[in-house]
């Protein structure tokens, strides 16, 4: 049991991490603690949802259902918690913030289908989420993040319509990964182009946290 707690938690530790270390001016402590922990209590209110809303194949379960669902809760940490806080302003926080959310999510998804399995596949249901589910919601929340951190630069200086654009591209790009991610996995004829998908949106995300912690910046000095 602690084996399979410590390899269903593992790589979420070393994705934190690894995000963490791309801050160029680390966020304190307990401001990511909390984020994280706002992420883990998210999934009640998400599994709540998923069971009442009904879903009439894959695709609608999916897209209309599971991703949006999971990405709403994942958001609402962000803005309800994170948006007006006072360490949210750097240009790349707005990665930091979301990944620790959506990973403190994953963490309690993770362990539930982990520690819950009950056909003796624990350790294969383990390895499995540790290379695709763990960092596939990390690149949901990345792709979320991006545009986040563009969003609160517009808010800043008082933007309101790209601001709202941007936090709406910021939902949408997300539970469209999320989707065609899922989806892709439940649908057997579909591995290989779940694979490639899977190599291409890491590839993406890896880009975008590359870029935005090159030019993180305060985001007061953003030019208009």
């Amino acid at each position: 049991m602690e084996f399979l707690t410590l390899l269903a938690l593992l790589p979420v530790a070393l994705i934190l991490f690894y995000i963490y270390r791309q801050d160029h001016d680390p966020e304190p402590f307990k401001t990511l603690a909390i984020t994280f922990l706002w992420g883990c209590v998210t999934v009640v209110p998400a599994l709540l949802l998923e069971i009442f809303i009904p879903a009439e194949n894959p695709f609608v379960e999916n897209y209309c259902v599971v991703a949006p669902v999971e990405e709403l809760v994942k958001m609402l940490v962000v803005m309800l918690y994170v948006w007006n806080h006072k360490d949210f302003d750097d240009t790349f926080d707005a990665i930091v913030y979301c990944v620790m959310a959506s990973l403190g999510f994953a963490a309690v998804e993770n362990l539930l289908y982990v520690l819950l399995n009950d056909d003796g596949t624990g350790l294969q249901v383990a390895l499995l989420r540790a290379v695709l589910s763990i960092p596939g919601h990390a690149v949901f929340a990345i792709f979320m993040g991006y545009f986040v951190g563009i969003a609160k630069t517009h808010f800043y200086f008082g933007r309101k319509r790209k601001q709202w654009a941007c936090l709406a591209a910021a939902f949408f790009s997300a539970s469209l990964v999320h989707g065609t991610y899922d989806f892709l996995l439940t649908e057997a004829d579909y591995m290989v182009a779940f694979l490639v998908f899977v190599l291409v949106t890491d590839i993406c995300a890896f880009a975008m946290v590359s870029k935005a912690s090159k030019n993180d910046h305060p985001m007061i000095q953003d030019i208009k």
